[in-house]
């Protein structure tokens, strides 16, 4: 019977360790999307989405649209993505990139990243586009499309 209590307390501190493990790095996932502003830039993308969907859904009535907005918050962005992280993620990796994001060069990056995202979202429609238009003009040149 001691063996059994013995083993039981064993199992329990196993359980509870890993348990507080796990309180930890999920309250770090938390500081670094914190940290990231990844809630902010989530509802960002929401409201932009929000705004071209109201556009392109003239039928859909606007107290619809407000209605499903109000329910993305910050925290709800959040606790989408904490398993997210949880998975991809170690406890050590993500106490590094905090540490990474806690410094002046990863808070300049943080700072830059949308306008990079921005530009290079722009940059690469217009390589799109070239290179389109060399396909479509080959393709005419071979026989296989219309000419204009």
């Amino acid at each position: 019977m001691k063996k059994l209590y013995t083993l039981l307390f064993v199992l329990l501190i196993a359980c509870t360790s890993g348990f507080a493990q796990d309180n930890a790095k999920t309250k770090d996932i938390r500081e670094l999307l914190r940290l990231t502003k990844a809630g902010e830039l989530g509802m960002q993308a929401i409201k932009t989405s929000m705004e071209s969907a109201r556009r392109t859904n003239t039928s859909v009535p606007a107290e619809f649209w407000d209605e499903y907005e109000k329910n993305f918050t910050v925290e709800s962005l959040v606790n989408l993505t904490v398993p997210i992280y949880d998975k991809h993620f170690t406890h050590q990796e993500i106490k590094d990139l905090i540490a990474l994001y806690s410094t002046p060069l990863g808070q300049k990056l943080l700072d830059k990243m949308p306008v990079i995202m921005q530009e290079s979202m722009l940059k690469g429609q217009q390589y799109g586009q070239e290179v389109a238009t060399r396909v479509i003009q080959k393709m005419q040149a071979e026989g296989k499309l219309p000419q204009n």
